[in-house]
């Protein structure tokens, strides 16, 4: 069995404009995420990132998706296949 790759990711997240009165030339600044974990799928629109992989079974758990376009940078730190 392959094991995944460790990979860092680096994305703009959405997120929520507080309940208050704002002018239409306010500037709303998106927040950038680094999210780490074991690249255990990828399709054409999402990456899929678990924080924990176990060999032996060839299971996860704990995953986030990641939309493709709100990806800015993409590493890959390791192997899962250390020994």
């Amino acid at each position: 069995m392959k094991s995944p790759l460790i990979e860092l990711i680096r994305w703009t997240d959405s997120f929520g404009i507080d309940d208050e009165w704002y002018d239409l030339d306010t500037v709303h600044e998106a927040r950038e995420i680094l999210s780490v974990g074991y690249n255990v799928g990828e399709t054409l629109n999402y990456v899929y990132l678990a924080t924990t992989f176990d060999r032996e079974s060839a299971t996860y758990s704990v995953a986030i998706a990641v939309y493709k376009p709100c990806i800015k940078a993409r590493i890959t730190l390791a192997e899962a296949g250390f020994e």
